[in-house]
C-alpha cells in the first residue's frame, strides 16, 4: 500500500483497518449517483471496485452525477473508470457496461465483500 496516499486517514483509521479496507472488494450497481460513491470509496482506500452500469452519460446527468461535458455520449462505466484511474492508477477497478438484473446478479456478486 502506498503509505503516503492514505497517511491522513490515520486520524480515524488505524493501519490494520486501512489494510483491510484496501483488500475489501466492492460492487457498485449503478454509476449514476454511484459515481460519487465510487470516488469517495477509492479516496478513502478501497482499491478493489467493480462498477456495473449499462447507461451512457447525458447532459441531464451533469447536475447530479460525477461527470463532465467531455463524457457525454460515452458509457458511464468507462468515463468513471478513467476518472478513478486518474486518482489512483494502482487500484484494481473493473467495469461492466451492462444493466444488473436478476438474471446476471449472481455472476457479479461472487467473491464480493460489499454490494
Amino acid at each position: 500500500m502506498e503509505n503516503e496516499r492514505y497517511k491522513r486517514n490515520n486520524i480515524y483509521i488505524n493501519e490494520t483497518e486501512q489494510n483491510l479496507i484496501a483488500q475489501t472488494k466492492i460492487l457498485l450497481a449503478g454509476a449514476g449517483l454511484g459515481s460519487y460513491i465510487a470516488e469517495c470509496a477509492l479516496r478513502i482506500g478501497f482499491e478493489n471496485l467493480t462498477i456495473i452500469d449499462g447507461d451512457s452519460v447525458e447532459l441531464s446527468n451533469l447536475n447530479r452525477q460525477n461527470y463532465i461535458m467531455d463524457n457525454i455520449g460515452h458509457s458511464k462505466t468507462e468515463s468513471l473508470l478513467k476518472r478513478l484511474y486518474e486518482i489512483n492508477p494502482g487500484a484494481n477497478i473493473k467495469v461492466e457496461n451492462v444493466f444488473l438484473n436478476k438474471n446476471n446478479l449472481q455472476d457479479y456478486i461472487k467473491g464480493v465483500n460489499i454490494a
